[in-house]
């Protein structure tokens, strides 16, 4: 979602006149776009917004403006703290940054957020979260939910796929809560698979809670719609979910997972998982690795748990020390990583659809694609490679959690579409 509203940042920009600079020593303009989720996401960008001071000292016509969460969550005390700052920005007042910096009203007919490569688009459908998870910041700054229309959504995606995108990444912070005049998230999936110059749909971050018959039913038969899913969970125990107020219980997160690997064995699924969340038991952190056991994640975000000011779990005494969160946290990690693997070498010897993304940074003879349930793949390069072309492959190794395969044959848009066709 960051680097969605930093494109759309860049658009407003560039719609103003602006262009990039090469380097912040000629920038006119410097805006931090921050993130609060964690702590440390607001410590880190408090370093680099100091770091800026010496380019204000140096040119007192330089604005800078730190935008995002972390502008709603400090609010004014950043410019108390930082008083060389020019503004700050929250997420729901972007709309005013050309008044700010150009003496301008906003114009609805600024163009749609900049594209960051040419293969694939990050669309935000969905904003805000109703959900107020008890140890979760993003509910209190970026406001309760709020959906896209339509029509906007679709013209966003026509627009990138007239740039050669053919891979489309619909974002919200609930992205499957999303709803609109009675219009659902599986029709909405179903509204983007229609336009032709899609091949790739995939969605991040969805909430367990939302998870519809209706939705599993276009997840198993839309084919455009890319075999994996990013699907939190937390934790494996009940009573700990409860205490997060995660609004489901383990039963019906697995029956999620089951309806999605009963389709298909090699569904990809990836979680976030947080350990020693305050007074959990010994007890309640072996039904979490429990899950693990029982979900095969392909692989997991793993935390331990931080209090995070200003939300409810924030006041709750911990019993668990630091030591023995980092042990939990280290058993989870161990034992996860041995199940990626797992996941990894039942690819073996398959052929797959690969998108290639970009060339290797290690090894400029290699390139770097994802499978469709998004795992990493390393391919020999050929001549002909480029971004955003598809190419079969077959695998035949994995080095870490990383494939690696041989070329079978490159796709054409035409040789999908019929394949899409026939298998429709």
């Amino acid at each position: 979602m960051n680097e969605y509203d930093s494109a759309r940042l860049a658009s407003i920009l560039e719609f103003n006149g602006a262009s990039p600079a090469l380097m912040p020593e000629k920038a006119d303009i410097i805006l931090v776009n921050t993130c609060s989720v964690r702590a440390k996401a607001e410590e880190n960008a408090i370093t680099r917004i100091k770091n800026l001071k010496k380019l204000k000292i140096e040119n007192k016509g330089l604005k800078i403006g730190v935008l995002g969460c972390m502008a709603k969550n400090r609010g004014e005390s950043l410019l108390k703290d930082l008083p060389f700052l020019d503004f700050i920005l929250p997420p729901d007042e972007y709309q005013k940054l050309p008044e700010i910096l150009f003496q301008k009203d906003f114009a609805p007919q600024t163009p749609f957020a900049k594209l960051t490569n040419k293969y694939s688009a990050f669309i935000a459908i969905q904003s805000g979260c109703n959900m107020r998870c008890a140890y979760c910041i993003v509910p209190y700054v970026r406001g309760r939910e709020q959906y896209r229309e339509p029509s906007s959504i679709l013209k966003e995606i026509e627009a990138a796929t007239a740039e050669g995108v053919s891979e489309i990444v619909l974002l919200g912070q609930t992205v499957n809560g999303y709803r609109y005049k009675g219009l659902s998230f599986a029709e909405l999936l179903k509204q983007v698979a229609s336009i032709r110059e899609v091949e790739r749909i995939r969605f991040i971050s969805p909430h367990p809670a939302h998870y519809t018959s209706e939705l599993l039913d276009v997840l198993m038969s839309e084919q455009k719609i890319a075999p994996h899913v990013h699907l939190p969970a937390q934790s494996g125990s009940n009573s700990v979910l409860k205490k997060m107020k995660r609004q489901y219980t383990r039963e019906a997160y697995l029956s999620i997972v089951e309806s999605l690997r009963s389709f298909n064995p090699l569904y990809g699924i990836t979680t976030d998982i947080i350990c020693g969340y305050p007074s959990e038991t010994e007890e309640e952190f072996e039904e979490t690795l429990s899950l693990l056991q029982e979900a095969r994640f392909d692989s997991a975000f793993m935390f331990a748990y931080s209090p995070r000011e200003g939300t409810p779990s924030a006041s709750e005494m911990e019993l668990i020390t630091e030591e023995e969160k980092k042990s939990r946290l280290q058993r989870v990690i161990d034992l996860q990583n041995s199940i990626t693997l797992e996941r990894a070498k039942l690819m073996l010897g398959r052929q797959e659809r690969i998108l290639l993304e970009k060339p290797s940074r290690r090894n400029s003879g290699e390139w770097v694609g994802k499978t469709g349930n998004f795992k990493k793949i390393i391919l020999p390069a050929q001549p002909d490679f480029k971004e955003g072309m598809y190419v079969e492959c077959v695998i035949e190794g994995v080095k870490g959690h990383t494939l690696r395969g041989k070329i079978a044959y490159i796709c054409t848009s035409e040789h999908f579409m019929l394949n899409y066709r026939e298998n429709s």
